[in-house]
């Protein structure tokens, strides 16, 4: 039903526009009496030209007022009792379905999601909703969403992402179980890690692998519960092959955790170079994997042949003004540096102009840290805060302490270490935890592969058949031809 009237929107008070009136009247009747032809057409035109101004002031508008068919949408796992309620609260709805919605009397089934272009007034969508892709067909948003059941089954899973072979990788998730149920994570070659979850809601486990070479898998997770019923969910990874790095070591002195971490690194396959100072014009230098180079020296030639360098505080403190502008500038192009700390000052310490170290009173001088899927360890640390005015990335945290992380300079990063003796993880056969640390770190730091593009996928994992993807392109200017199956996919600039 139409209901229509006039209203008006005059753009001064209306009457100050009557005050028009008289004065078209009074140019009405000269014209009237001005001896010439086409009487008639000129007050015609006299008149129209007084009602073109009266309607541009008044601005008038005609409303009508129309009954509109709100809607109620249906998806998985609606509560009837609710559709129910609010049908019988508003008797006048619409009531539509998705394909994977169950029944419902009265619905109308939508035979595929374009139809949802159609649906012009949704007032309530009901059920697990609409994924993202779908609810962007939408052209009105102003809906209230009322869940469904729940039902069991994974929330969230987090893949890392790179998986690099021969190192020790978490897969992180949150699961809706109605019981106590067992989790186990299978890869082509077995079980790689279990775990068993008690009682029934929502819970967050981790579940670790070591991958043994690089290539596409596809790994599941077994879900299992008292009575024996299995499910599963398949998990596809990519394991890429670990980088090797050309890694420099400035030292003051030798110590045993570099000297552990040296042992750990050559025999991954990584190229070192280490310089020591052993007193003021004299250094030792050592080499793994990799050609003798001149060390005595930091230059721009010598600094280009390294993806990463360690350098502890005193020795960065004792370069010369030249050797600091070199490494400052091989970090803005793309150097990672890693800095270990020696002693630190009481009253803060800058390093390398981006970082800030301040002494920290500590209750005590060692932490307790636990890596996913393994034993508890007792480390010393270092007891100094680390503060910067870039956000730090952290790698290894302790409560709300950073104990280890990076920040951005230009290309580059800057990263830092507060644990200390992380050797013993290594002297006690641990090595994946030893790996566990020091990796994510190093890969982290460590100088970034220079690429014209970069795809990312920016759908949330898990991707299912028949849903979209969403890809995310940075180009350094070339514009790439991306396929997909042979097929072309035409991309959108931002």
């Amino acid at each position: 039903m139409n209901n229509s009237w006039l209203q008006l929107n005059p753009v001064f008070p209306i009457w100050v526009v009557t005050l028009l009136i008289p004065v078209f009247v009074f140019f009405g009747w000269k014209e009237f009496n001005r001896p010439h032809k086409f009487l008639i057409l000129r007050m015609i035109a006299h008149l129209l030209v007084l009602t073109s101004l009266i309607g541009i002031l008044l601005k008038p508008a005609l409303l009508s007022r129309k009954e509109l068919n709100l809607i109620m949408l249906l998806t998985p796992k609606f509560d009837k009792l609710k559709a129910d309620s609010i049908l019988k609260n508003n008797p006048s709805l619409k009531v539509f379905r998705t394909r994977e919605a169950e029944t419902f009397v009265p619905s109308e089934q939508l035979s595929s999601d374009y139809d949802l272009t159609e649906l012009k007034d949704i007032r309530f969508i009901l059920g697990e909703g609409l994924p993202a892709h779908t609810l962007e067909m939408l052209a009105d948003k102003n809906f209230k969403f009322i869940p469904g059941r729940k039902r069991p089954g994974f929330v969230k899973l987090v893949v890392p992402n790179p998986i690099c072979a021969n190192q020790k990788n978490i897969v992180q998730g949150t699961i809706l179980a109605e019981e106590s149920t067992q989790l186990n994570l299978v890869s082509p070659g077995g079980v790689e890690d279990s775990i068993i979850l008690k009682g029934k809601g929502l819970a967050s486990f981790d579940l670790s692998f070591r991958p043994r070479q690089p290539g596409l898998f596809v790994y599941d997770i077994h879900v299992m519960d008292r009575t024996g019923n299995v499910y599963s969910e398949k998990v596809p990874m990519e394991v890429e092959e670990e980088k090797k790095l050309k890694i420099l070591f400035l030292q003051k002195f030798p110590t045993a955790e570099v000297r552990y971490l040296k042992n750990y690194l050559t025999s991954g396959g990584h190229g070192l170079a280490l310089r020591y100072q052993l007193s003021k014009n004299n250094f030792r230098y050592e080499y793994a994997n990799i050609q003798s180079v001149r060390l005595d020296r930091l230059t721009n030639d010598l600094i280009t042949e390294f993806d990463l360098v360690f350098i502890d505080s005193d020795v960065f403190d004792e370069l010369n003004s030249i050797e600091k502008n070199v490494v400052e500038n091989s970090i803005r192009l793309g150097l990672g540096v890693i800095v270990l700390l020696n002693e630190v000052a009481t009253k803060g310490k800058t390093i390398i102009g981006v970082l800030s170290v301040n002494r920290k009173e500590r209750a005590s001088d060692t932490v307790h840290i636990q890596f996913p899927g393994s034993k508890n360890y007792t480390l010393p640390v270092m007891p100094v805060e680390v503060t910067s005015a870039r956000p730090i990335h952290a790698i290894a945290k302790h409560n709300n302490n950073v104990l280890s992380g990076y920040v951005h300079v230009g290309a580059g990063k800057v990263a830092f270490q507060l644990l200390r003796e992380t050797y013993r993880i290594g002297l006690e056969g641990n090595t994946e935890d030893y790996s566990f640390l020091w990796s994510s770190l190093l890969q982290e730091t460590a100088r970034t592969e220079h690429k014209n593009f970069k795809v990312e996928l920016t759908t949330d994992f898990p991707h299912y058949p028949n849903e979209p993807l969403s890809l995310r392109i940075i180009s350094s200017g070339a514009h790439p031809d991306l396929y997909a199956d042979r097929t072309f996919l035409p991309l959108t600039e931002d």
